[in-house]
């Protein structure tokens, strides 16, 4: 249906039309009233009936019988003016126009068909019908217009339909990544915290590991609720970026027991929510791989900001692994973590590096630009 945006343009587009035919034809019709008075007044009356159902614009969307009232009349009056002089055909651009706008699929093409006959019509007025060539080469104008017009029609459907379900493939990626980075992120840190907890030898170690996991299900918890809000992290709303990444830094350091060195280079006030978002989300994903998978017994961590490109860099001394399998999905988790670290990324035009080999350690580079 018509953008509210656009109904003033398509009355505007009309009525120029409307105006600049009826000027056209006084000026060849002057003296000839038996012609120039009827196309006078259906002009008139095709500019009257736009008028006369402008009031429903707002609530076309909700009735269809006003649509089909509407667009039939405008057709039909179209069509008058069409027999009496060809140039009417030009009218068809405002018919096509309410035809292509406003009408649902697929009743959209009985619309566009029956304007592009109008205007096949008008194309071939100055044919000859009293012979079979002459009636033959006007069913070929109709036919070409009903073609072109029904399969434009057709065309910017399918660009739509491509369009929307790029969109919602898009949106469950980017959902998937979030529900990753908030929930299963906060899940896989409970359960390690349980499981240190249930091998602890005294009940000191269990507590610890045990608040340890309450912290984290509080965290995910209101991750899970602002996500829900806006998707954007706790982290960000009341501290900058580089604070957020040390404080999630020494949040995991704390509860894992792995040093953690950050450091930060240049400003960051250039960087958008979304790659604030990223980079956070990235460090964080790499934290929680290294507690789950790499054994390292050191971490850094640096963020550097510089003209046009802000840049993540965490490496560990861990037992390293093999990136293209990860990305493979052949992990026990799937890979997802490494594939929507680099999906996110590369979202933004920017650039995901993973660099590991069994018992060389890992080190992960995202870069964004400011």
């Amino acid at each position: 249906m018509v953008d509210p945006r656009w109904r003033t343009a398509l009355a505007v587009t009309t009525f120029l039309v409307l105006v600049t035919l009826a000027a056209f034809t006084v000026g060849i019709r002057w003296g000839a009233w038996s012609h120039l008075v009827p196309e006078l007044v259906l002009c008139a009356a095709y500019a009257g009936w736009v008028l006369a159902f402008r009031p429903f614009s707002q609530k076309w969307s909700g009735r269809p019988p006003v649509i089909a009232a509407f667009v039939c009349g405008t057709i039909l009056i179209n069509l008058v003016l069409v027999l009496f002089d060809g140039w009417f055909g030009f009218l068809a651009i405002a018919t096509f126009t309410f035809a292509y706008s406003l009408v649902p699929w697929p009743w959209e093409l009985v619309a566009v068909g029956a304007t592009a006959i109008v205007a096949g019509i008008a194309q071939s007025s100055s044919f000859s019908r009293g012979s079979a060539i002459g009636i033959a080469e006007v069913v070929a104008v109709i036919a070409v217009n009903l073609v072109i017009m029904c399969g434009l029609s057709w065309g910017l459907r399918v660009a739509e339909r491509a369009t929307e379900q790029a969109g919602v493939e898009a949106e469950r990626s980017r959902l998937a990544r979030e529900i990753h980075d908030t929930l299963a992120q906060g899940f896989a840190g409970i359960i390690t915290q349980l499981q240190a907890a249930e091998q602890a030898a005294d009940d000191d170690g269990r507590r610890h590991h045990t608040d340890a996991a309450l912290t984290l299900a509080r965290d995910g918890l209101a991750e899970a609720r602002r996500s829900m809000q806006a998707l954007r992290p706790v982290a960000l709303d009341a501290t900058r970026l580089p604070d957020a990444v040390a404080n999630a830094a020494r949040t995991w350091s704390t509860r894992t027991g792995i040093p953690v060195q950050v450091h930060t280079e240049g400003r960051d006030g250039r960087l958008s929510t979304d790659a604030e978002v990223a980079l956070l989300r990235t460090a964080q994903e790499a934290l929680v791989n290294v507690e789950r998978h790499a054994g390292a017994h050191r971490v850094e961590l640096d963020l550097r900001f510089d003209a046009d490109r802000a840049r993540l860099e965490v490496r560990d001394d861990g037992r390293g692994f093999d990136p293209s399998a990860a990305l493979r999905g052949s992990g026990t988790d799937g890979g997802f973590g490494l594939i929507a670290m680099r999906e996110r990324i590369e979202s933004l035009a920017g650039d995901l590096v993973v660099e590991s080999r069994p018992g060389h350690g890992t080190a992960i580079r995202a870069e964004v630009p400011a």
